[in-house]
Parts: structure tokens; C-alpha cells; sequence
């Protein structure tokens, strides 16, 4: 039997995509120590964790490592951000010829498009990013989408990949953007300045998640419910648990760690979190 890490120890679950996510949030922020800390077992070799992810489609392969010195061989192509793109776009089941596509863009080389490798650099840490898709793996199903820009340029809907996007964007301030590549084209071009705002819901996990975003002025009062008032960062966290499948209680820890009092047993029936953040509201529903 494989030891077990600390996450696993505490957590008492099997390391999944939300972990993967975190390693490379941590690779950004050049901290081996807590990497090792979280994710060493003492049977990997030294300076060197590997993860794995069998998904549906694909089985993905991970190794952050320490380097004998400063990377940098053209292997180096991609960026923490990029590969963290790609496995919330994996988890989402969007079309592979997009995924190829988006790779391209960023000038990631593509010798084999069943096997997608990716490597980053941030210092001497490093970490090689391996996606294999089977021969024979399921066909994209189409489903209906929207009218919003992402939707017609990406042939999909909007989902949980979009729900991170925003908040990421929102933290920068970049709400015309937002709005631009998420609200209703005929909406965008016609409506009324009320009328332009985010609203979609899409499957996490077990749960459907209501996803809501609006630019507000300072003129205009609006408040959010103190129970629920929390950080992008801890939403952003609570997203990403659900979304891995990871028991109500490690959601509800999410919580209870940042003040707000709230029970398992809520957490795995109904919640809801908001944000007024720079000149956006942000709220985000959670039913199970």
C-alpha cells in the first residue's frame, strides 16, 4: 500500500484535480517547502512528487520537482497558469480540437495530439504536465449553448471553467471585459445597462451551481448577506471542492475557517456566497 500524504491523512480522501490545481497555485508562488509538506511521502524520489488523474477521456500525469539549477531549456514552454487552464478544461469535458486549439495559441508544440505535454518553470522548480487520450475515447456530446462571445468562439456552454475566468478577471478589475465575452451578444449590443449582467448555472460534481455577476456603481447600494460575504480566494476554494466532489464537511471547512458559521449537513443541501469586489457583484448558488 502506497503511503499517504498529509492532504490525504486529514482529509481522508484520494489526491484528485483539486490538488493538482493547488500544487501549481503553490509552483506560482516559487513554495516547495509547503508542496513537500502537503504532498511528500518520503516514497517519491528526492526532490521529485508525481500525481496522477484518471478522467473519462483522459489520463493526466503530473511531476513538480526541484532542479539542479535554473531551467531553462526551450522545454519550458508553458506557463502554471496555462497547465492549470487545461486541466479545468479536461474536468469540463470540453471539445479536444479546442483544447489543441488553445494550446496552439500560446505556442505550446504538438507532435502527438492523443498526447499533450506540457512544461513550466518558476525558478529551479519545475513541473512536466502529461494528458494521454485513448484512441477510442468517447466523441465530444454536443450540448445547447448561448449566445455570449465564449460560447460562439468555443462551440460550448458556459460552465465551471467560466465561473474561475471570472473571478479571476474580476480580482484584476476587468469588468468590461467580463461583460464583453460573458453577457448575451443581443443583450450586449441592445439592452438595458440592468440587463447586462452574467447569470448562468452549470453541474458540479453533485451539485447545480447558479452563477450570477453584475457591475455595480457606488451609487447604487447593494448588500450582501453577511453569512455569506466571503473573499474571491474562498470562493474560488469552495468552486473547486465541489467541483472535485470532495465531502460537504472539507467544503464547510472552507468556510468555518474564514468565521462564517455553517454546518456540513447546509453545505450538502443549499448555500450561497457573494462578493462585491472593485465594481463587480459576484454571487454564487449551491444546490445539491
Amino acid at each position: 500500500m502506497a503511503a499517504q500524504c498529509l492532504i490525504e491523512k486529514m482529509e481522508g480522501r484520494d489526491l484528485d484535480s483539486y490538488d493538482l490545481i493547488t500544487v501549481l497555485g503553490l509552483l506560482k508562488e516559487y513554495d516547495w517547502k509547503e508542496i513537500c509538506r502537503r504532498y511528500g511521502t518520503g516514497m517519491h524520489g528526492q526532490g521529485k512528487i508525481n500525481f496522477s488523474l484518471s478522467l473519462e477521456s483522459y489520463y493526466v500525469e503530473m511531476t513538480v520537482e526541484s532542479l539542479a539549477s535554473l531551467a531553462v531549456s526551450p522545454k519550458y514552454q508553458a506557463s502554471p497558469n496555462l497547465m492549470q487552464a487545461l486541466i479545468r478544461r479536461l474536468l469540463c469535458g470540453h471539445r479536444h480540437h479546442l483544447l489543441l486549439e488553445k494550446l496552439r495559441t500560446y505556442g505550446v508544440p504538438i507532435e502527438d495530439p492523443n498526447q499533450l505535454n506540457l512544461s513550466c518553470s518558476v525558478g529551479i522548480l519545475g513541473a512536466d504536465l502529461v494528458v494521454n487520450r485513448p484512441a477510442k475515447a468517447p466523441e465530444y456530446q454536443f450540448r445547447k449553448f448561448g449566445t455570449t462571445l465564449v460560447e460562439q468562439e468555443e462551440q460550448r456552454p458556459l460552465d465551471h471553467y467560466d465561473a474561475v475566468s471570472i473571478l479571476y478577471l474580476a480580482q484584476q478589475n476587468q469588468t468590461d471585459r467580463i461583460l464583453n465575452r460573458y453577457v448575451p451578444q443581443e443583450l450586449l449590443n441592445e439592452g438595458a445597462e440592468g440587463e447586462k449582467v452574467v447569470r448562468f448555472s452549470s453541474q458540479a460534481g453533485e451539485y447545480r451551481v447558479d452563477f450570477f455577476f453584475q457591475r455595480i456603481h457606488n451609487n447604487v447600494p447593494r448588500g450582501v448577506p453577511e453569512r455569506g460575504n466571503v473573499s474571491s480566494a474562498t470562493m474560488h476554494q469552495v468552486l473547486r471542492r465541489v467541483f472535485a466532489g470532495h465531502a460537504p464537511e472539507l467544503a464547510a471547512r472552507e468556510l468555518t475557517d474564514k468565521g462564517i458559521l455553517i454546518s456540513p449537513e447546509e453545505v450538502g443541501k443549499e448555500f450561497s456566497l457573494a462578493r462585491i469586489l472593485n465594481d463587480n457583484y459576484i454571487e454564487v448558488g449551491f444546490k445539491r
